[in-house]
């Protein structure tokens, strides 16, 4: 009879350890979700990779332009292009045209393209820049004032102008 009492112990002390570990292990996976820039369904253009131009695709245009301390920045023609793909988002040439192309409807917002082309884009930092005392970063879709900026979802035509000063 001591032994099945202290089988009992040994068995509830298990439950016990199995419970706390399960709750600890979702704590974490809540904890790893903060600071990601969205739910998988609004990152996939983050996965695209076209492997040439075709007329099922979702195809427009959105122009951006950069200006640092009053230098203007280009993005490079090919940002977003490799020898075997083209991002959701990516560049022909350097005149701020962005190509924003998939094989479907999908968000593409700022902070898609800015991660595609491996920049950083944050309240404290346009690209190598830091914001520095007295400056802020501000950011213009046809000459309206965007809060958001990181989140802004293109749309075709829109002229955007994202300065640091």
């Amino acid at each position: 009879m001591a032994n099945m009492g202290w089988i009992l112990v040994v068995t509830m002390v298990g439950l016990a350890l199995i419970i706390a570990g399960a709750q600890l292990s979702s704590q974490e996976d809540e904890e790893d979700d903060v600071g990601d820039i969205g739910s998988d369904e609004d990152n996939r253009i983050l996965d695209v990779c076209l492997q040439s131009h075709s007329e099922d695709l979702t195809h427009y245009h959105t122009n951006l332009e950069i200006s640092i301390r009053g230098e203007d920045r280009a993005i490079s023609s090919g940002t977003g292009v490799t020898s075997t793909c083209m991002s959701g988002i990516h560049t022909h040439s350097d005149d701020g045209t962005l190509h924003i192309e998939t094989p479907g409807d999908m968000e593409a917002r700022l902070e898609h393209f800015f991660e595609i082309w491996d920049e950083p884009l944050s309240g404290t930092q346009l690209m190598d820049a830091t914001v520095g005392q007295g400056e802020s970063i501000t950011m213009t879709v046809d000459g309206v004032l965007v809060e958001d900026y990181e989140n802004h979802i293109f749309a075709n035509g829109q002229e955007i102008i994202i300065k640091l000063e």
